[in-house]
């Protein structure tokens, strides 16, 4: 195309379809529009970029360059004719804004796809954990139902060099229907297939049915279990299923984790009255710092501090804990000392239906001096504002 019968005494006559323009001014289809050159130039404060292929079209009559203008890019050109003696300048100046998607636009298309992309992945992953879970779960319970009736001698009198194997295949056995539930639990919950079923109980009661099974595994490794429960039964309306699992996955990472000194297990009321504190400590081996800050990601094994110190399992029971509690509009947070222990406290609403206030669950973190994911305890007002923020966050994800 030819731009030197295009411009007039300083006004601009004609219709151009072109493309996306790229630094050799090639392109075609982009409809453009003409904006004045005071405007144009005022609005460009980012340096011109040569488009030697356009000015070569032109014959050297126009000078065409590329300029950023906000957040689209545009096409200026500059023509200069001799009229009567006179030099006028800048007869011809067009800027071309093309129509098509803005850098912004196309960013944000780019992060939607990536969305979409993620969360078909996440979607492909339950399916497949749920699929390999109920898969694995047939044969094993065959195996686990075939050792137990070994043991107890209905095929048979057994040596008692045979029982020992058994023994060490039941317990290994147990060990991998555990793990294979576990991903069942949290490949359920990421999909949000396992429904809230709220109803009113009585706390107490739920937390005192764990008792025996954890006394037991206690005395098997020698540690003290201590329960701190008020007489009050605590009614609350929630989900007795979840609450269960929340406390019990606590339990056995404190019991599994510890191997000397206690376990105790605290049920008080706070000083807000819509909630409820249901503490979980031991004098285990604690948590690094490095690790505070992702222990209740999926897959992560929150005391695996080095390669030493794992004990089994997959990681995925703070996740469950987390999602449980997300769920019933619950909070959870921690302090731990490598050395020392791990304390990790539940706030949960009495109330399903009224769940806790931002406000009463900022107030309980700074009482406490403890805050979600492992923060260290703020002694500035800056830092006491990251703090509340990181709340807020948090308060937010459970509502």
């Amino acid at each position: 195309m030819r731009f030197r019968n295009l411009a007039f005494l300083g006004v601009v006559i004609f219709a151009i379809t072109l493309g996306s323009i790229d630094g050799a001014g090639n392109g075609e289809g982009a409809s453009f529009q003409i904006k004045p050159f005071a405007a144009s130039m005022a609005a460009s404060p980012r340096p011109p970029v040569k488009l030697p292929a356009l000015e070569e079209q032109a014959d050297g009559f126009l000078d065409a360059v590329s300029r950023s203008l906000g957040i689209n890019r545009e096409l200026v050109l500059y023509g200069g004719l001799a009229l009567v003696g006179a030099i006028v300048m800048v007869l011809a100046i067009s800027s071309i804004a093309f129509n098509s998607k803005s850098r912004a636009e196309a960013q944000l298309e780019i992060v939607i796809q990536e969305k979409e992309k993620a969360e078909n992945l996440a979607r492909l992953k339950s399916e497949f954990l749920n699929q390999v879970s109920h898969e694995l779960r047939t044969p094993l319970a065959v195996i686990i139902g075939y050792i137990e009736c070994m043991t107890d001698g209905l095929y048979g009198q057994i040596e008692t060099k045979h029982q020992e194997i058994l023994q060490v295949v039941a317990k290994q056995s147990a060990h991998l229907k555990n793990m294979i539930d576990q991903i069942l639990i949290y490949s359920r919950l990421e999909a949000g297939k396992q429904p809230v079923r709220i109803e009113e109980l009585q706390l107490t009661k739920i937390i005192n049915e764990m008792k025996d099974t954890f006394e037991f595994l206690c005395r098997q490794k020698g540690l003290e279990l201590r329960w701190d429960l008020p007489r009050d039964p605590m009614v609350v309306r929630s989900d007795a299923m979840r609450l269960k699992e929340v406390v019990s996955n606590l339990l056995q990472n404190a019991v599994k984790y510890t191997d000397h000194g206690s376990v105790t297990v605290r049920l008080e009321k706070v000083p807000m009255k819509d909630s409820l504190c249901i503490e979980v400590a031991d004098t285990g081996m604690g948590i690094s710092e490095q690790h505070l800050t992702s222990i209740f990601e999926p897959f992560m094994q929150a005391h695996k501090t080095s390669t030493t110190n794992s004990r089994g399992g997959i990681g995925l029971g703070l996740s469950i804990v987390k999602k449980h509690l997300e769920q019933i509009r619950g909070v959870i947070s921690v302090e731990s000392e490598i050395g020392k222990g791990s304390t990790f406290r539940i706030t949960l609403p009495r109330n399903y239906d009224h769940p806790i206030s931002q406000r009463s669950w900022i107030s309980r973190l700074l009482r406490l001096h403890t805050f979600p994911l492992g923060a260290k305890t703020p002694s500035s007002k800056p830092a006491l504002e990251s703090v509340r923020q990181k709340a807020i966050d948090t308060h937010h994800a459970m509502s």
